[in-house]
């Protein structure tokens, strides 16, 4: 199973009332807010897009680390975690594009398009690529608290 949530150091910063946001897996990847909800709304947000750059670069995208004491587990938004799994199972597997399509019997665009960050593919599409590369789509809801 592959968890899409990331750890993050959430701080409040020592000199004024801001929270900073800063992800262990992911160079670059710090965001913040002037309270702590703010904060950790802004860090899904950055995690999404820094995600979704990642997959439109066809970058690697690092596997999430166990949560150090303290750390807080934030979700990959829900608009790019089927895409993330798809994309990695993808290169897990080592099956191109062209592949994935022959076994949907679809065009090669199509797996593009499912690929691509900024293009919404509807959730029954992403789920059959999913079962084809040999993974099951699942959500699980837990409280906010």
């Amino acid at each position: 199973m592959f968890d899409l949530r990331y750890p993050a150091d959430v701080k409040q910063d020592p000199e004024g009332k801001d929270w900073v946001v800063r992800f262990s897996d992911l160079k670059g990847a710090n965001t913040g807010g002037c309270s702590l909800d703010e904060a950790l709304h802004e860090a899904s947000d950055c995690l999404g897009s820094y995600l979704a750059r990642l997959l439109s670069e066809r970058k690697t995208v690092p596997p999430p680390s166990a949560a150090r004491r303290k750390q807080r587990l934030i979700p990959v938004p829900f608009w790019i975690a089927p895409k993330i799994a798809l994309y990695q199972a993808m290169r897990d597997q080592a099956i191109s594009n062209s592949e994935l399509a022959r076994r949907l019997k679809i065009g090669e665009t199509v797996v593009r398009r499912m690929l691509d960050p900024d293009h919404a593919t509807k959730a029954t599409r992403i789920e059959s690529a999913l079962l084809a590369v040999g993974k099951r789509l699942y959500v699980a809801v837990e409280d906010a608290a």
